[in-house]
């Protein structure tokens, strides 16, 4: 067992760690973040965790591991959590433990660890409770009256504001700061969960004669909540601050409704306000979120990219609208992101525009939505004009754009389109993106996820994938000649486990290491599909040490030379003799 894995054992015995990861499948866990398709006798989907367009990740039932041929990410169940949550492995352990059923004794955790994931367990009932008092002041009589009558004037149905939970924050400075004294909550908990403010003299409610919105997370969790006043006054809307549950970056309204209309449409609606979504709720559309008073980021497009292939982005006709969406396109088009811009008529947010369409008019022109140069081009246009000055301005706006576009086919399109709209030569065009490329052009080097030599890779590879081959030949010199660390830790894991009598797989050796490389470079090697038989196995072996001995004969005879040149009788001496032992050696192999 690893250092780090040692460490582990001290927050949850190995034998319930076995247990979780055994009951645990990994296309059940990722599935519920990443859309996978079948591919042969594994899965593949988008990476989660870097921007691509053609799916490189990969997802081994059979070896319960997962591993990306783009950024080289891998891993196993508790590896995936980790990394899509931020979670410690303690953490992302008892995630699954909860997910699957299975108890862990909470002693066998670190004081640091339990008070952590505690302080979470507490947050979460807290916000599950003022959801529950907002959701029972809006149907009191006299206290809800004001937020029944805001919702009804906003159309909402009592199925929405039952699916959503929807509440009302009565006025006053201290309803929930009394409410959650009288259970005996402490204050400073209902704090932490951004719910009251602290103050010299005491608490006050955050959320004070509001509309109250539940922000829930994947599993229906409420992490945070988003007040509406019921006028004009400001602040229009308030949101939870970021808390130890609320993630702003990475947490998207309505996802927790959304996800299963999102994967049977391939498609998802994003909008920008509560009542956005829920009005499109109400007309049956529900393949869409809304973001949280946040611009979108990489982190809402990766966590979307698990359920939805294409992203219509939403946005008013006005000029914050616009400016919105042209912010938005940079990062669809470094995410590689199947985007469509939808922008609605001037003076129509999309909570009007659906009311007076009906949800089959809405979802027509989302189906006419602009792809990303579909949209700049008309942005541009209508910026600039025809004239002969807006034309130069035109091609100048998109020559970035067009240049950034991968896929040659598409920028011929592009181009060509461009072309036609502004009467002029595509020679003109394709020029202006050749100049400006050649004066941007950087030397990059590619990026390569090896990790040694091929043959290196190889060796071990066989040792993982075959691990009983390790008794033909001595394993131990071969792992300890590997030139690679990462390779040369693994080697020694697989050998402490055959000697231990123990199984050897990806998904075994992935569990006892805290090492992200090393974890990457189990992953990658659990993913050679190469047949092994004994014979073929030690052919390898011969052909890797073959190696070995010219790599060592060429370094021995630059230390000869350099030992004449030096004139040093003594160290000459040593090296011909060693010179001659490695000779006879060979003929002794023969």
């Amino acid at each position: 067992m690893s250092k780090g894995a040692s460490v582990l054992a001290g927050f949850i015995p190995e034998d319930k760690i076995s247990d979780i990861r055994n009951s645990s499948d990994i296309v059940d866990v990722i599935s519920e973040y990443v859309a996978l398709k079948k591919a042969g006798k594994n899965f593949s989907g988008l990476c989660p965790f870097h921007a691509e367009k053609l799916p490189s990740f990969t997802v081994s039932p059979e070896k319960q591991i997962f591993h990306c041929f783009g950024c080289g990410q891998g891993g196993n169940a508790f590896t995936f959590v980790m990394q899509y949550h931020n979670l410690s492995f303690p953490e992302s352990v008892r995630f699954l433990a909860q997910k699957y059923g299975i108890e862990i004794p909470a002693r066998q955790m670190s004081a640091a660890q339990k008070r952590k994931l505690e302080e979470k367990e507490r947050l979460l009932k807290i916000n599950q409770a003022a959801a529950e008092y907002f959701k029972e002041v809006l149907s009191d009589s006299t206290l809800g009256k004001p937020g029944r009558d805001y919702f009804s004037r906003r159309q909402m149905t009592p199925q929405i504001i039952d699916r959503f939970m929807l509440g009302h924050a009565p006025g006053g400075w201290n309803n929930l700061v009394r409410y959650f004294s009288k259970k005996g909550v402490p204050l400073d908990d209902v704090e932490k969960a951004g719910l009251v403010i602290a103050r010299k003299i005491g608490y006050y409610d955050r959320f004070r004669d509001r509309a109250i919105f539940p922000i829930f997370d994947i599993h229906e969790r409420v992490v945070g909540f988003g007040g509406r006043s019921l006028d004009e006054s400001l602040p229009k809307y308030l949101n939870s601050p970021e808390t130890p549950v609320y993630h702003k970056s990475r947490t998207l309204y309505g996802l927790h409704a959304a996800k299963g209309a999102c994967r049977q449409s391939g498609s998802v609606l994003i909008v920008e306000g509560y009542f956005d979504l829920l009005a499109l709720h109400c007309h049956g559309m529900t393949n869409v979120v809304a973001t949280l008073g946040t611009a979108l980021t990489k982190e809402h497009l990766r966590v979307l990219k698990g359920y939805a292939e294409q992203v219509v982005l939403v946005f008013d006709s006005d000029e914050a609208g616009m400016k919105a969406a042209e912010r938005s396109l940079a990062l669809f088009m470094a995410e590689k992101t199947d985007a469509r811009i939808m922008i609605l008529p001037e003076g129509k947010d999309p909570d009007s525009f659906v009311f007076e369409v009906g949800g089959e008019g809405f979802r027509q022109v989302a189906e006419q939505a602009l792809g990303i140069m579909g949209f700049l081009m008309a942005s541009a246009i209508k910026k600039y004009g025809l004239s002969l000055e807006g034309k130069v301005r035109i091609v100048e706006a998109l020559t970035g754009p067009l240049g950034s576009l991968a896929d040659g086919v598409s920028r011929a399109v592009y181009v060509r389109d461009l072309a036609e709209r502004l009467d002029i030569d595509e020679s003109a065009i394709l020029e202006q993106i050749r100049t400006s490329a050649d004066k941007n052009k950087k030397s990059v080097s590619a990026v390569k996820h090896r990790h040694g030599s091929k043959l290196e890779e190889t060796i071990v590879a066989m040792m993982l994938q075959y691990p009983e081959i390790s008794s033909s030949f001595n394993a131990q010199e071969i792992v300890e000649s590997l030139e690679t660390t990462a390779l040369k830790n693994v080697g020694r894991m697989i050998l402490d486990r055959v000697r231990a009598n123990k199984a050897v797989t990806g998904a075994d050796l992935i569990a006892q290491t805290q090492d992200a490389q090393i974890r990457k470079v189990i992953s990658s090697l659990s993913f050679e599909e190469m047949s092994w038989d004994r014979d073929s196995c030690l052919k390898i072996v011969a052909q890797y040490q073959a190696s070995l001995r010219k790599q060592q004969e060429k370094l021995l005879l630059r230390k000869i030379r350099e030992a004449e040149k030096s004139n040093n009788e003594t160290l000459l001496h040593e090296l011909l003799t060693e010179k001659q032992r490695q000779a006879q050696h060979r003929v002794n192999a023969l």
